[in-house]
């Protein structure tokens, strides 16, 4: 891995774990056992950093967002598809925390961060869209576009809340967006009661990590 590469991860994983603002261009550099000119070097500062890791960002949430993914999706794997997508939002967590200071501190981020998120919220009325047209979700119009407002907030500022109230660790964190999101829409969902019933288990004890393979073996034999 090349040294601009790993400056970038190194510092992801920090600024995750700390907040942006807890860790400096030196502390970088040490973690990675360079030399805070060797870092100077590839980055002129935290901000080219941030800014980089933006970049990276959307370029991640531009290989997520694809309509034609949600073709074949079915009401019982819609589940499975937004935890892909809370998980790619949280990859990049620490732009979500605090994002107004951050976007004031770092200006050259708002306007990727902003497509970002509206991004996310045109694929998400998709989603809902077309599971509306296939008979597979029952809300109005008006449910639908506040789905979508409520499932954006949580996967965006579900993680803020958790680290500052619950203190839930990061994997922790991911699941219990998901059991929010999932609390949200599986009145909505028309899928069977089995599989309703497995995902309300789920959620009541936030076990999506543990729950058992019967749902992922029934969308397999639906499939073949």
């Amino acid at each position: 891995m090349k040294t601009r590469e790993r400056i970038l991860l190194t510092a992801l994983t920090l600024f995750n774990k700390h907040g942006e603002n807890s860790v400096t261009s030196v502390d970088i550099a040490l973690a990675l056992d360079i030399s805070p000119g060797n870092l100077y070097y590839h980055f002129k500062g935290k901000e080219s950093i941030v800014v980089a890791l933006m970049r990276m960002h959307k370029q991640q949430m531009q290989r997520v967002l694809v309509a034609e993914k949600l073709d074949e999706l079915n009401a019982d794997e819609v589940m499975y598809y937004l935890y892909l997508l809370i998980d790619s939002l949280h990859v990049f967590r620490f732009f979500y925390r605090s994002p107004a200071d951050l976007v004031e501190k770092y200006a050259d981020i708002a306007r990727p961060r902003k497509h970002i998120l509206q991004a996310l919220q045109t694929h998400l009325a998709e989603l809902l869209g077309r599971l509306k047209r296939r008979g597979l979700l029952s809300a109005s119009a008006t449910d639908q576009t506040m789905l979508v407002e409520l499932l954006c907030l949580i996967m965006s500022q579900s993680c803020q809340y958790d680290e500052l109230n619950r203190h839930l660790d990061e994997t922790t964190q991911r699941y219990h967006a998901l059991s929010l999101i999932m609390v949200s829409l599986l009145p909505r969902l028309v899928i069977s009661q089995s599989q309703s019933e497995a995902i309300r288990n789920a959620i009541e004890s936030h076990a999506f990590a543990n729950m058992s393979n019967s749902l992922s073996q029934d969308i397999f034999n639906q499939k073949e």
